[in-house]
Parts: structure tokens; C-alpha cells; sequence
């Protein structure tokens, strides 16, 4: 199972909407434009980015980023919030 905490800035509110939308549908929002994510399989990840290019196509902003890290077990156990908490372990939200 591959990690992701998929982060995004958008200018078109419409689009960065629908991309909100979307990644509810894959992970676990942790901020206002910062999923985590979880897939099985690297289809599922593809499968995704694609729509998301697609979703990109119809801004009528340049300034568009949505960027992918990869989240491995030896990075999670290092991830904490500004308290010192650890982050709930992953994966949040498991996507078929």
C-alpha cells in the first residue's frame, strides 16, 4: 500500500472546488488543500492524477499545482503535528 499526502494550490475557486470534491473521494482532508491518501495499487494513483489533469485542463488560471509526496513508513513515524502529537498512523481512508 503506497502513501500519499497530496497538496494543491488553485486560483480558479471552481475548479479548486471540484478538486476538493474529488480528493474526498480518495483520502482524508487534513487542511484546507492537503489530503492524505492511501492506494493499493498504482493503478488507483494513476487513475487519479489523470483526473485531475483533466479536472486542470479546464483552468483558466496558469498558476495551477498539485503535487504528490510520497509517504513511506520510515517518513511516517517522524510525522507530527504542531504539539508533538503523532499523526494518526495511516492509512486514514483505504482506496479500492
Amino acid at each position: 500500500m503506497k502513501h500519499y499526502l497530496i497538496c494543491f494550490d488553485i486560483q480558479d475557486d471552481k475548479v479548486r472546488g471540484k478538486l476538493s470534491r474529488l480528493l474526498e473521494k480518495y483520502g482524508l482532508r487534513v487542511q484546507g488543500s492537503v489530503f492524505e491518501c492511501s492506494f493499493k495499487t498504482s493503478d488507483r494513483k494513476l487513475a487519479l492524477e489523470q483526473k485531475i489533469k483533466t479536472l486542470l485542463r479546464k483552468s483558466q488560471y496558469e498558476e495551477t499545482n498539485v503535487r504528490f509526496y510520497n509517504l513511506n513508513k520510515d517518513t511516517i513515524k517522524y510525522c507530527h503535528d504542531i504539539t508533538g502529537q503523532n499523526i494518526a498512523q495511516l492509512p486514514a481512508v483505504v482506496v479500492l
